[in-house]
C-alpha cells in the first residue's frame, strides 16, 4: 500500500509540473487511444461518417504522437521556474524600480503583476488553452459517442460531425503549435 501511495505522490508532483498546453494533449491523446483501440474489437456500420470520424481519430493521434516526439515537448518552463534575469526590463522611464511596466495611469506598476503566472505565460494565453482544449474534447467526445452507438446520417448530423471534425483539428494544431517554453529573445 505503501508503494501505491508513493507511486500516486510522483504522479501527482510529475504531473503538476506539466504545462497546461501538455496535459490538454496527453488527455487528447488518451481519448484517442482509447477510441482507436475499441474501433479495433467494436463492428464497423461501413458508413462514410464513421470513416471520416476514424480519419480525424488516426490523423489527430499522429499530429501529437509527433508532437510528443519532438523537442518542443522536452523544452517547457515549469510553473515553479523562475525568468531568466536578462527577460527583465532594465530600470527606465517606462518601467517602475522594479523593472515592472507602470500601470497605464503612470507611477505604480501594473496591477496584472499581482498574480504572477508562470514565465513568459500571459493570462490570455491560459484562457485560449483552456478554451481550445475544452472545446476540442468536447466535440471529441461527441463524434466518438457518435462513431460508438450508431445514427441516423441526416443532412444537418453530418455537417455537423464534418464541422466538429474541423473544431477537434483545429484545436489539436492549435495546442501542437502553441509555446510551452519561454524564447530568450525578447523583441
Amino acid at each position: 500500500m505503501k508503494k501505491l501511495r508513493s507511486c500516486w505522490t510522483s504522479f501527482c508532483k510529475a504531473w503538476s509540473s506539466i504545462h497546461w498546453v501538455d496535459k490538454s494533449l496527453i488527455l487528447f491523446m488518451l481519448l484517442l487511444l482509447g477510441q482507436s483501440a475499441c474501433s479495433l474489437f467494436l463492428p464497423d456500420s461501413g458508413t462514410q461518417s464513421v470513416h471520416d470520424i476514424d480519419i480525424i481519430v488516426r490523423t489527430s493521434s499522429a499530429s501529437i504522437f509527433g508532437y510528443f516526439l519532438s523537442a518542443n515537448f522536452i523544452r517547457r518552463s515549469t510553473p515553479d521556474v523562475a525568468a531568466p534575469p536578462e527577460a527583465t526590463a532594465p530600470d527606465t522611464a517606462e518601467n517602475g524600480r522594479d523593472g515592472q511596466p507602470f500601470a497605464a495611469g503612470g507611477g505604480e506598476p501594473a496591477a496584472e503583476d499581482a498574480n504572477p503566472l508562470p514565465a513568459g505565460q500571459p493570462r490570455t494565453a491560459c484562457l485560449q488553452v483552456a478554451v481550445a482544449a475544452g472545446i476540442g474534447l468536447f466535440c471529441l467526445l461527441t463524434l466518438i459517442l457518435l462513431r460508438d452507438t450508431g445514427w441516423n446520417e441526416s443532412p444537418s448530423a453530418t455537417a455537423t460531425v464534418v464541422q466538429f471534425r474541423d473544431f477537434v483539428s483545429g484545436c489539436v494544431g492549435f495546442l501542437i503549435g502553441s509555446p510551452t517554453h519561454q524564447n530568450s529573445q525578447t523583441s
